[in-house]
């Protein structure tokens, strides 16, 4: 499946592996991939993004902000939750990064979870549903919002972007794409 992907967005593949090994993550996640992509603001995925009123310097923001909020999986609910029965979990998360100084980067990238698996897998099936012979950063853009990862849907639900309508985004930026190159 690799060889079908376009040189951007086998880099966005590549490049979530080290943002995960970075964070210290486990695995690599679906957020880690997103980041990946909103690094490389000329792909067209991040056009597409930008189009829709999300610039990528803004949409990374807020997804740092929502990886700090969702620390390892757990969401403010879980964190009002914690709270109720007396603990902290900022001061927590503050305390072991304090006393422990964090985690090493490992060595080698971590191997890329069930989530990031399924948004690449879910990228293929977009190829294929839009009739395309190659996996672009649009695509894996369209795998990430399918695969449904409370992450990457609240960062982009947060400037109104919604599965729908980004695809139409997508499907329109293809067509006048390839106008452009004839």
């Amino acid at each position: 499946m690799f060889e079908r992907f376009t040189r951007p967005a086998r880099q966005v593949v590549e490049q979530a592996a080290l943002v995960a090994r970075d964070a210290t993550a486990a695995e690599t996640r679906p957020e880690h991939l997103l980041a990946a992509l909103l690094a490389d603001e000329q792909c067209l995925a991040t056009r597409v993004l930008a189009g829709l009123g999300a610039a990528p310097a803004d949409l990374r923001a807020e997804l740092d902000r929502l990886r700090m909020q969702y620390v390892d999986g757990l969401d403010a609910d879980d964190a009002a939750a914690l709270q109720a029965i007396g603990i902290d979990l900022d001061e927590v998360v503050r305390r072991i990064d304090r006393n422990l100084g964090g985690a090493l980067p490992a060595s080698r990238p971590p191997r890329f979870g069930r989530g990031s698996k399924k948004a690449l897998e879910l990228a293929l099936r977009e190829a294929i549903a839009l009739r395309h012979n190659y996996i672009g950063t649009e695509h894996l853009l369209l795998g990430l919002v399918r695969g449904g990862d409370r992450v990457v849907l609240d960062t982009l639900g947060a400037f109104g972007i919604e599965r729908a309508g980004l695809r139409d985004a997508v499907v329109a930026a293809v067509r006048q794409a390839g106008e452009q190159t004839g």
